[in-house]
């Protein structure tokens, strides 16, 4: 190592000898990497640190099949309903309470921590549509390092459509922060969204960059940027304005993005929702959980899955019994397409009760559906 690097290099460093996880080194590299001196005489370390990038690249990438692999073999829960919620807590925190009184779940609920064992599974109704609650088994400090099953309960976690903390209202703001430090470590964002931008591997030689104009730095600094990373054939398309936190996500495959919402357990009656917690997500107080506090609750988990449903009816008949689930901002053409390929290849126009400005209103293919509408097609 030349003799002249800075402090930070060497702080740097330091962190590379130190670290216990593949992670925990590439990011002590990809630090190393921005203070290695760029003075000729370093020309050998920066290639080093480039080259132990790369293969760190590789190894967690391989290390990431390995884990879904594993954890589909210990915890794997097959999804059903219209869309699958996780209830994440630590010890105590009124989980499995919540499952109980949400689902038709048999569930035991205790005072002592660590009750539930095993992921409990409980299905919700919400408008004569199921909603899929799973409860996990708690997480602590060090979850993401693998503690107490952290590495499979966290796996289940990156699988699910969204996630509910649970959180006990007398240590509210201290669980928030210990389960949003886990979930980050565990590459799990909450309630953030993923960057329009995309990267991938090119045929052909060098980098290129479409959507310039997006670029928050000069060009160039971005491909020195890639390159320092080992990164040198690839296409980067942006589409929305860009800084180097924005292009590390991007890059960093293991992420994903999942809707949440905050459930405080108050069993006292006095609890108020910290400001850092509202900040961040949705925040319900739950005090007595009677009907009215269950409907607002389901109202709340339904929205998290960003669906609507849909009652389908033939013409001169009534409504069907069951909804069908579809991505918000779904159309009168995507009702069309999920019932079956002749409605959607035959399809002139429909009829919405719901909605519209009156009811039976007649609609164009193109007109977007909301929440419990009933609709008729005509082909």
């Amino acid at each position: 190592m030349p003799t002249n690097v800075s402090i930070e290099f060497a702080l740097a460093q330091k962190k590379y000898e130190d670290a216990k996880t593949l992670e925990e080194k590439l990011a002590a590299l990809l630090e190393m990497q921005r203070y290695a001196p760029d003075h000729k005489g370093a020309e050998n370390l920066r290639a080093e640190i480039s080259r132990k990038i790369r293969a760190l690249r590789e190894k967690i990438e391989k290390q990431e099949e390995q884990r879904k692999k594993a954890t589909g073999r210990a915890l794997g829960i097959r999804k059903e309903g219209i869309g699958q919620i996780v209830l994440v807590g630590m010890p105590n925190s009124g989980k499995s309470t919540l499952l109980k009184a949400l689902t038709n779940a048999d569930v035991e609920v205790a005072s002592y921590p660590f009750t539930t064992k095993e992921p409990a599974i409980g299905m919700m109704e919400y408008n004569k549509a199921q909603i899929q609650l799973v409860e996990i088994p708690a997480l602590i400090e060090g979850s993401s390092q693998g503690k107490a099953r952290g590495t499979e309960l966290l796996g289940l976690i990156r699988n699910a459509d969204a996630v509910a903390l649970v959180l006990d209202a007398n240590n509210a703001l201290y669980e928030f922060n210990v389960l949003m430090k886990e979930l980050i470590k565990a590459d799990i964002l909450l309630n953030e969204r993923k960057p329009k931008i995309v990267i991938k591997k090119s045929e052909f030689q060098g980098l290129a960059i479409v959507g310039e104009r997006y670029l928050q730095m000069p060009k160039k600094d971005l491909e020195n940027y890639l390159k320092k990373q080992g990164l040198h054939n690839i296409s980067v398309i942006i589409s929305e304005p860009a800084d180097y936190k924005k292009i590390d996500r991007a890059l960093n495959k293991r992420l994903v993005y999942k809707k949440a919402l905050a459930i405080i357990v108050d069993k006292f009656g006095n609890a108020n929702i910290p400001e850092e917690i509202s900040k961040k997500m949705k925040a319900i107080v739950i005090k007595k959980l009677d009907e009215e506090e269950k409907k607002k609750l389901k109202e709340a988990l339904f929205k998290l899955l960003n669906v609507v449903l849909i009652f389908t009816k033939k013409p001169g008949g009534k409504p069907a019994e069951k909804p069908m689930a579809l991505p918000a901002g779904s159309t009168i053409e995507d009702v069309a397409k999920a019932l079956h390929r002749d409605f959607y290849k035959g399809l002139k126009y429909a009829r919405v009760w719901g909605s519209t400005k009156f009811p039976g209103q007649k609609v164009a293919k193109e007109y977007v559906v909301q929440n419990r509408d009933i609709v008729e097609l005509y082909c």
